[in-house]
């Protein structure tokens, strides 16, 4: 088994490039796996929410996971996903998956309704099954909120190694970065955020824009580990106007801004900008948008 890594930085969520018929464009997410590693990251997180994995099917997924996992070849941290609706097809992944090279899985519970008490008998029971560590995945746009008091108790299971923890709850963050040790590793979430969740105790950080602007995130972070605290600050509000900026219709369309990410991608030249059927890609008027914000904040 490999032993998990410490995960420390700037974890990008990996999106995932498809061709326009919408099979994995295995090209742009090798050209975007190399891109990521060449910058100053701490890991990957794949198959993630961001990386629209709940509109993948089950061997698309294990072609990202194989492809990914290649090319990354443990160089750096790498969790990845095996979150289905079906405890069945979970369990089927991490069998298909286990030879793979990479540090730990992550599942989220797609499941918004099901009791705190379900939801540690769902986690135990997939690191009980485990052959890899297994990292906890929540936000709350997605499942059920867990509470700090979740968290501790299932800390203590021998195969459950971290949490990614997304959500706005300052109070919460703080409560479950305290828990991070040697043992159990804590990564917050989302961009607009990051200094925030880095005076809270955060060590790691992960967002599906790591993907195509990692810069701004990596540089927000060394600023803030070199003790340039009021720089750190200055590059995130820039970083939130961008974010402000930008056009909500995709956001009100598709709940995730893949489509805007991925045209970014597409315009630094590393995969197309397609995204999955249930979404939407982005207007030729929003295109026009993301180019004169890119060329305004000039954040690569």
């Amino acid at each position: 088994m490999i032993e998990t890594r410490p995960v420390r930085g700037i974890v990008p969520v990996v999106s995932t490039p498809l061709t326009k018929e919408e099979d994995i464009d295995i090209p742009g997410l090798k050209r975007l796996v190399e891109f990521l590693i060449d910058k100053k990251i701490g890991g990957l997180w794949v198959l993630g929410t961001g990386s629209e994995d709940m509109n993948l099917t089950f061997s698309k997924r294990l072609q990202v996971a194989r492809t990914i996992c290649e090319v990354n070849a443990g160089k750096i941290p790498l969790m990845l996903g095996a979150g289905f609706f079906a405890m069945e097809d979970i369990l089927n992944f991490i069998r298909e998956t286990e030879g793979l090279e990479f540090d730990a899985y992550h599942v989220m519970p797609y499941h918004p309704l099901l009791s705190l008490d379900r939801l540690d008998w769902f986690y135990r029971h997939i690191a009980d099954n485990c052959p890899r560590p297994l990292w906890i995945y929540t936000s709350a746009n997605w499942s059920r909120p867990i509470t700090p008091e979740f968290v501790s108790g299932l800390k203590e299971h021998p195969n459950i190694c971290g949490i990614k923890f997304s959500t706005r709850d300052s109070v919460a963050i703080t409560k479950v970065a305290r828990l991070a040790d040697d043992k159990f590793q804590v990564i917050t979430a989302v961009a607009s955020q990051l200094y925030a969740c880095l005076c809270m105790g955060s060590r790691a950080h992960t967002s599906s824009l790591g993907s195509c602007l990692p810069e701004i995130l990596i540089r927000i972070y060394e600023l803030f580990t070199e003790g340039k605290y009021d720089k750190a600050l200055s590059e995130q509000h820039r970083l939130n106007d961008f974010l402000a900026a930008f056009s909500r219709n995709t956001k009100t369309d598709n709940f995730l801004q893949a489509a805007d990410e991925k045209y970014i991608l597409s315009l630094r030249g590393i995969c197309n900008e397609y995204v999955t059927s249930y979404y939407r890609n982005v207007s030729e008027e929003e295109k026009l948008s993301i180019q004169r914000l890119l060329k305004e904040y000039n954040f690569f």
